[in-house]
C-alpha cells in the first residue's frame, strides 16, 4: 500500500474483535471505507504476497485504523509531496546496534508519533517499519519492541472521517485508515508487555507538530507529525552487497553480451534484491539501470528488432523469456519502494521511459508465423515442430501477459499517490487512464485482461493458488481503474463484455473458486463487488 507507516488500534464493537491502525510501506492505495465500516470510496490495499499472506492466520481477525496525511490519487484532499527523507541520527544509531544487520537493512521508514494507553498517557515514541513488523521504541530510544506482524494483515480500508482530537487546521491534513488482521503469537507476546497490553495501534498523521490526542479507553493510540521519514543511507551497509550491485550493473552495461549472459545477469540482480532491500534502493538510486531494462524491452517488444527472431521461433522464444524476466524484475523493484524518494526522481526524471513501459505492457509479444514448406515428409516433420514451437510460445505470451498485467498494477499504485510530489508534474489516475486509452494496444490488453478474470472463475473445480488468487485481485483493480477513469474502456467493457459479466464473472463463482482462509480474500471480494457494480451502472461522473 502507498501509505507511511503507522497505525492506531481501537476496540472493535462486534464480537471480541479489536480495532487498531498500522501503516504499511509495502505499497499499495487502501480500498476505501467510511467511518463505522461502510465503504466508500478510495483505492486498494496492496495483496499480501503469496508466501507471506496466503496461510491461515490464527484467532478472529481484528481491525486496525490509521490517520495519515497522504492521499492516493482521486481523493478529495490534496496529499503533500511525496516521501521526503528525514533521517534521525540517534534513532538511526540505536537501531543499527540493537537491530541483526538484515533486519536493520530491511527498516523502511520511521517516526515520531504519541501513545496513548492504558498505562501511558501522551508519551512520545517512534514506529519503525520493516519489511516484517511494526516495532516501537521510546524517545529517546532505550528499548525496542515488536508489536505488529505484516503476515497477519488481512485488509486494509481508507476511512473518510476528521478525527475529532485534532484541531481545525489538522483535521482538514488527516487521513485515517482501518487495517484488519488476525490474531497470532506475536499478539500475546505483545500483551504481556506493561507498555502496550492491547497490542492494536491507532497511528494518526498531520502536518503539525502540536502533540494534540485524546485518549482511547481500550488500546494505545499513536499519532504522528508530518510524513513519514525514509531510513538514511547507513553507513553500515554491506560493502559485499554494494560491490555485487555495481559489479552486476557493469556487466549488464557491457555491449558485447549475449541474450543468454543478459537473462543470467538480470536473474541474479532479481534472486538479490528478493534477499536484499538494500538493493532496491541501489537500483532506484542509480536510475540508469531502469532506463537500460526498460530500453532492452523495447528491443524485443512488441516485435523484434532482430531481423532473425521475426522468423526464428526458438530464437523469439529466447527473448520472451528474457523479457518476462525483466518485467518481473521491475515489479520486484516497484513493490515496497514508495517510501524511497530516488524512485520518484527516477520516474520523473525521464517521463518518456515510464510512458514507454506502459505501451509495452500494455501491447501483445508479437511472434514469428509459420514459413510454407512443399515436401510432403518435411511438412509432417515441420508440423510438428510448428506445433511444438507455437505451443511453447502461446504459453509465454500467457506468461508474460500475466507478468506485464502485475507490473502494470505496480505503476497504476503509483499513479494513485495523486502525484510524484516533484515540481508541477501531476500523475493522477485520471491522466493515466486518458494516456493508455489514447493507445490503440489498450483494447486488447483489456479484453485479455478480461477474458483472464474469466479463465480465473471458470467452472473448473480447482481452487486459486495464492498467486492466481493475488493475479485476481490485480486484474480487477485495473478494470475497476478502467470502468472508474475512463469514458472510452468502461464503454467498451460494458458493451463488449455484458455477457461474460451476466455468465461468469459473478459473485457465486468468486466465492467457489477463491478460499477465505487467503488473507487476500476480502479485499478481493470488496474489489469484485465494486466491478461488477461499476459495470451495471452508467458513466461514472469520474469518467472524462
Amino acid at each position: 500500500m502507498k501509505t507511511a507507516a503507522s497505525g492506531q488500534l481501537v476496540r472493535n464493537g462486534s464480537g471480541g474483535g479489536r480495532a487498531g491502525a498500522l501503516g504499511r510501506a509495502p505499497s499499495q492505495p487502501q480500498p476505501g471505507g467510511r467511518a463505522g465500516g461502510r465503504p466508500g470510496p478510495g483505492v486498494s490495499p496492496r495483496p499480501l504476497s503469496p508466501g507471506a499472506g496466503a496461510g491461515l492466520g490464527a484467532g478472529p481477525p481484528a481491525a486496525a485504523g490509521l490517520c495519515g496525511a497522504r492521499v492516493p490519487g482521486g481523493m478529495a484532499r490534496p496529499a503533500p509531496a511525496g516521501f521526503p527523507a528525514r533521517t534521525n541520527s540517534r534513532l538511526d544509531a540505536f537501531l543499527r546496534r540493537h537491530l541483526p544487520p538484515a533486519v536493520y537493512d530491511a527498516v523502511r521508514a520511521y517516526e515520531p508519533c504519541v501513545v496513548v494507553s492504558d498505562s501511558e498517557k501522551h508519551t512520545l515514541k517512534y514506529v519503525v517499519l520493516s519489511d516484517r513488523l511494526i516495532y516501537l521504541t521510546e524517545n529517546p530510544p532505550k528499548s525496542i519492541r515488536r508489536v505488529v506482524a505484516l503476515r497477519d494483515v488481512v485488509a486494509i480500508d481508507l476511512i473518510d472521517d476528521d478525527p475529532e482530537f485534532f484541531s481545525s487546521p489538522d483535521r482538514e491534513t488527516n487521513q485515517h485508515i482501518r487495517i484488519i488482521y488476525s490474531s497470532s503469537v506475536l499478539k500475546k507476546e505483545c500483551e504481556k508487555s506493561k507498555g502496550v497490553r492491547k497490542f492494536l495501534f491507532p497511528f494518526h498523521h498531520a502536518n503539525s507538530n502540536d502533540k494534540k490526542v485524546k485518549e482511547e479507553k481500550n488500546g494505545p493510540v499513536f499519532w504522528r507529525g508530518r510524513a513519514p521519514a525514509s531510513l538514511n543511507e547507513a553507513p553500515h551497509r554491506s560493502e559485499e552487497k554494494i560491490k555485487h550491485f555495481s559489479q552486476l550493473k557493469s556487466e549488464l552495461f557491457l555491449k558485447d553480451n549475449t541474450l543468454r549472459k543478459m537473462l543470467c545477469l538480470i536473474t541474479q540482480l532479481k534472486l538479490a534484491a528478493q534477499k536484499n532491500f538494500i538493493l532496491k534502493r541501489l537500483f532506484w538510486k542509480t536510475s540508469d539501470l531502469f532506463y537500460f531494462l526498460v530500453s532492452k524491452l523495447r528491443e524485443y517488444l512488441p516485435e523484434s528488432r532482430d531481423k532473425n527472431a521475426l522468423q526464428n521461433k526458438s530464437r523469439r522464444a529466447d527473448e520472451l523469456v528474457a523479457c518476462i524476466e525483466i518485467v518481473q524484475t521491475l515489479g520486484l523493484m516497484f513493490r515496497e519502494t514508495e517510501t524511497e524518494s530516488s524512485r520518484l526522481n527516477t520516474l520523473a526524471a525521464k517521463e518518456g521511459t515510464l510512458f514507454n513501459l506502459l505501451v509495452i505492457l500494455i501491447s501483445e509479444p508479437q511472434i514469428p508465423k509459420s514459413c510454407p514448406v512443399f515436401d510432403i515428409q518435411l511438412v509432417a516433420d515441420s508440423t510438428l515442430a510448428e506445433m511444438s514451437f507455437d505451443a511453447e510460445l502461446q504459453k509465454l505470451i500467457l506468461e508474460y501477459t500475466d507478468t506485464a498485467t502485475a507490473l502494470l498494477y505496480e505503476i497504476l499504485l503509483v499513479f494513485q499517490q495523486g502525484n510524484l510530489g516533484l515540481g508541477s508534474t501531476q500523475f493522477a489516475v485520471s491522466w493515466l487512464m486518458s494516456f493508455l486509452q489514447s493507445r490503440p494496444p489498450i483494447m486488447t490488453f483489456v479484453a485479455s485482461v478480461v477474458k483472464q478474470v474469466v479463465k480465473g472463475l471458470s467452472a473448473s473445480l480447482q481452487l486459486l493458488s495464492p498467486g492466481q488468487a493475488v493475479l485476481l485481485y490485480q486484474q480487477l483493480c485495473i478494470l475497476r481503474s478502467c470502468l472508474q477513469y475512463s469514458k472510452t474502456l468502461a464503454e467498451y467493457i460494458r458493451n463488449d463484455y455484458r455477457e461474460e459479466f451476466r455468465y461468469f464473472i459473478h459473485m457465486p463463482a468468486l466465492e467457489k473458486k477463491l478460499p477465505l482462509r487467503y488473507p487476500i480474500a476480502q479485499p478481493t471480494t470488496q474489489v469484485f463487488h465494486e466491478v461488477l457494480k461499476l459495470v451495471e451502472q452508467k458513466p461514472c461522473v469520474r469518467c472524462e
